[in-house]
Order: structure tokens, then C-alpha cells, then sequence
């Protein structure tokens, strides 16, 4: 085969045949040229190095040889129908190479006409792509990768019950969740920072225009402050309102440099509002215990003011107990009292309670001036109410007993009380004098005495114990119990 026709010594435009030969053969390209009927009379060495073949093999039409079986009909339609046409065309194949592989191809094939306009010859060139089909395949299956990234991403911020608005480096809003949608009732992308007010209506709290420079997510793009539980009023178009809560920081890539800010929100309105009724709640809850306390110490003081009437109407005998009952009508009425003053309703401060409750009573009863009073209580010491009563009303008696038959033989002397907490939270109260002791043979845990048998009673609604020591050195009495788990405060 030769690359010019029959009879032709050189080519349409003077140019030494063997020179065109020897370039075509250096190409790294596959060329070829056929008649003009199609009949291809000669390819370049780079097609042979490349299919394996030789000239003979691929004479005429045996380059059906080198195609995939699959594709070469195609191929035929496309070459017959451009040879028919006179029209170039261009189109990708496989070739079969030397090791039996096939590599696709961008195959041109082109005519060659004489200065009458007849097609003398085609030209045709075959390209590998195979690098550049494997490069858009992978940058396909990336970007359908990124596409599938992004929609999961898409997917798991639309179902957030918070509300993101992500931004580029430089405060351009790029991205609002459907959250964020709905929390500012539109959707408004490449918003800058200096329009973040006006084009969503941010509000102070004091319901101004929110400035700009102050904003959570401004301070995250131009001051690459992070911010937390900032508040604020949207004004959406509607006319409805919300109270957002927000937190904005800057994003960085891995080398540190700046790439994007995020603020996500919620809506507090229904909180506050609820913080706000549960505050109203306890507000009048509050006035409503101050004024069942105070009622109370009044309602008792009136029962005492009748007890001391009917006392003064009596004989001796009732009269002492009416005095007794009193006693313990005025502890109750005492601490109700001392709740009145106190911001808690249930619960008190026992050590300052019963230390108060000892001196009053030591001053008010004590036989001689020279009798004293001593306290040494542990701070914060808490007894609900339930306790508390009880407790008092106790010690009240034991105070009151030691006035009356302690001292009978002595001009002075002392009522200590002590009132300490254990690290496993028992209380120890202890009530001592030193007066003259017990009478012989005594036992109050025994005694027929009112006082004494409410005292035991009493401290057994504590669960706890009442025990006592007597020598002429005095009388002690200790109370034993375990303090009563503290409820929420009321």
C-alpha cells in the first residue's frame, strides 16, 4: 500500500509524500487514510505498535478486526452513512490493543477533496482517552459521592428542631435549615452582614433594632467571637413575633485559616412565657403561705389568749395545766410565726430556731436572775416543719422542767442547749443543767407527769429515741433522730 493514490507523484499541494509519511509515523497518535469509497489503504506505525497488526491484516476493511463486537455496528452505520453523506464525523469506540484489552478512543474522520470538490481520500485519527474517561468517571463517582454527602447533610439539619444558617468567610448568608426558614418565616440567601438586621428583623429584647456590629453571628464572621445563649425578638412578616436564643462561632479549616461561621437558634418563646406563669405561680403561692402562717400564729395566739382566761377561771390544778397547754400552743404559734418572716414555708433552720426558743424561755421562767442560758448548735441544721414542731415542743418541755425542778436548792446555774448534725445525717439534741439532779428513784420514762409522756410521745412520731443521765452534777436529756429527706424547696 502507498499513502497517494495511482498515479500520483505528489500531493495536492507539493508536499514530498515521504515527508508526510515519516511524520505520520512519528505521531503518537493512531492515523489512518482510506479511498474515496472508504477503502483504507494505509495506517501509521503507531496503530500497528498499538492493535498488533500488520498491514496486510488491516488492508481494506480488516480493521473490524480491532473493534469491540458490541460497538461496531454503530460504527459501520456512522462510517457508511459519512462516506454516502461526504460529511465528517467524529465519535468514541474501544480498540482492541495488542494484549487484548480494549481502550476507548476519540475517533475524527475527515475528507479530502480535489479542486473540482470530489472526495479523494478520507483522513481519520484516533485518539486515546481512556486517562481522560477514568478521570470523568472518578470526578462522577466523587461528585455523586459529595452530592449523596451533602444531601444526607441536607437531610439531618432539615430534621434539627434547631434552626442553622451557615455563611461563607465573609458573612454572605449561604445556607438557612428548613428550621431557620420557619423561625424567621423566609428564606433569604447571599445576605451580608450589614443587612442581617433589616432583612430579617432582628429586635433587642428592649425591642430596638438590633445594631448589626452586635449581633452573634456578625461577631463570629468579623470578630471570630464565639457567643452562647444570646437572646433576641424576630418581627416576621406576618406580624408574628418570636424570642430566639442563639449561639454563633467561627469554622476553620485544618490549616486555621477562616472558612465559614454558624449560628444555630431556637425558639424560647413558649419557655419564657412558662417561666414567667410558674413565677406568677410561686409569687402568689408565696403570699398565700405568708398569709396561712401568719393566720395561723394569730389563730393560735387567740386560743392561747382563751386558754389564759379559762386559766384564770379555774382552780390551781387547771390552771397549771392550762399554763402547760399554753406553753405548747405559743412553741407552734412561735414558729409559724418565724416562717411568716422567713422566705421558706415548710422547712427551718433548726439550731437558731430552738437556740432563740431556750433563751426566751430561760429569760421568762428562770427562778433567779443569776439562772443562764447556753447554746452551741451546728449551722444550717434543716428540719422540715413535720419535725420541727414536734422537736420544739420537746425541748420546750425539757427547758421548762429544768426551770421548775432543777434549781429548787441553789441560787445559780445553767440550761445548755446543743444541737449537732452527723455526717450520716442523724440530729442529737441535748438539753442539760446543772441543778441538783433527779429526784431518787425518778425515772421519767415512767413518770405520770403530761409533759413527760408528750415528750416521749412525741419523740417517737420522730423515730428516734429520748435518753437521759442524772448525778448531782445535773440532768442530761439527748434526742436521737434522723433528719427527714429535704423536698424541693417550697
Amino acid at each position: 500500500m502507498s499513502i497517494l493514490q495511482a498515479g500520483e507523484t505528489k500531493s495536492d499541494d507539493g508536499t514530498d509524500p515521504l515527508i508526510f509519511k515519516e511524520l505520520a509515523n512519528n505521531m503518537p497518535i493512531l492515523c489512518w487514510m482510506a479511498d474515496a469509497s472508504g477503502y483504507i489503504n494505509w495506517y501509521n506505525n503507531r496503530w500497528h505498535e498499538y492493535c498488533g497488526t500488520t498491514p496486510v491484516e488491516m488492508e481494506g476493511w480488516g480493521w473490524q478486526s480491532v473493534h469491540d463486537p458490541a460497538k461496531l455496528p454503530d460504527v459501520m452505520e456512522a462510517w457508511t452513512a459519512s462516506i454516502a453523506s461526504g460529511e465528517a464525523f467524529s465519535m468514541t469506540f474501544p480498540l482492541r490493543s495488542a494484549s487484548g484489552t480494549y481502550q476507548p478512543f476519540l475517533t475524527r474522520i475527515t475528507p479530502h477533496r480535489n479542486e473540482n470538490g470530489q472526495i479523494i481520500r478520507w483522513f481519520g485519527i484516533n485518539i486515546d482517552v481512556s486517562e481522560q474517561e477514568e478521570t470523568a468517571k472518578r470526578l462522577k463517582e466523587q461528585s455523586y459521592a459529595l452530592e449523596r454527602v451533602l444531601a444526607e447533610r441536607q437531610a439531618i439539619l432539615d430534621q434539627l428542631g434547631e434552626g442553622v444558617i451557615i455563611t461563607g468567610a465573609g458573612g454572605e448568608i449561604v445556607y438557612m435549615n428548613e428550621k431557620a426558614q420557619i423561625l424567621h418565616g423566609q428564606k433569604q440567601l447571599g445576605v451580608s452582614p450589614d443587612e442581617y438586621s433589616s432583612t430579617f428583623q432582628l429586635l433587642t429584647l428592649d425591642r430596638e433594632p438590633f445594631p448589626v456590629e452586635q449581633l452573634p453571628l456578625t461577631r463570629a464572621v468579623r470578630e471570630n467571637i464565639t457567643t452562647a445563649d444570646s437572646e433576641w425578638i424576630i418581627h416576621r412578616g406576618d406580624g408574628s413575633e418570636i424570642l430566639a436564643k442563639g449561639n454563633a462561632k467561627p469554622v476553620y479549616d485544618e490549616k486555621g485559616k477562616k472558612i465559614a461561621a454558624v449560628l444555630t437558634i431556637r425558639d424560647v418563646t413558649q419557655t419564657r412565657a412558662n417561666e414567667r406563669a410558674l413565677k406568677e405561680a410561686l409569687d402568689a403561692k408565696d403570699m398565700l403561705l405568708y398569709e396561712v402562717n401568719h393566720r395561723v400564729k394569730n389563730s393560735l395566739q387567740l386560743v392561747n389568749s382563751l386558754l389564759s382566761l379559762q386559766a384564770g377561771q379555774g382552780s390551781d390544778e387547771l390552771r397549771r395545766n392550762l399554763e402547760d397547754a399554753r406553753a405548747r400552743i405559743g412553741v407552734v404559734a412561735r414558729l409559724h410565726g418565724q416562717l411568716y418572716l422567713s422566705s421558706m414555708h415548710d422547712r427551718i433552720e433548726a439550731g437558731a430556731f430552738l437556740e432563740s426558743l431556750v433563751s426566751d424561755t430561760v429569760e421568762a421562767l428562770k427562778p433567779s436572775d443569776s439562772v443562764t442560758s447556753h447554746t452551741e448548735c451546728d449551722d444550717d441544721v434543716m428540719l422540715l416543719l413535720d419535725q420541727e414542731i414536734p422537736l420544739a415542743i420537746v425541748v420546750n418541755e425539757l427547758v421548762t422542767n429544768a426551770l421548775k425542778y432543777a434549781f429548787d436548792d441553789q441560787a445559780d446555774g445553767t440550761v445548755s442547749l446543743a444541737v449537732r448534725k452527723s455526717d450520716d445525717g442523724k440530729i442529737e439534741i441535748e438539753v442539760r443543767d446543772d441543778g441538783g439532779g433527779l429526784p431518787d428513784g425518778f425515772d421519767p420514762a415512767v413518770s405520770l407527769g403530761l409533759g413527760m409522756r408528750v415528750s416521749y410521745a412525741l419523740v417517737q412520731q420522730l423515730r428516734g429515741e429520748l435518753t437521759f443521765s442524772a448525778s448531782d452534777q445535773g440532768t442530761v436529756f439527748t434526742i436521737m433522730f434522723e433528719a427527714a429527706p429535704m423536698r424541693e424547696a417550697v
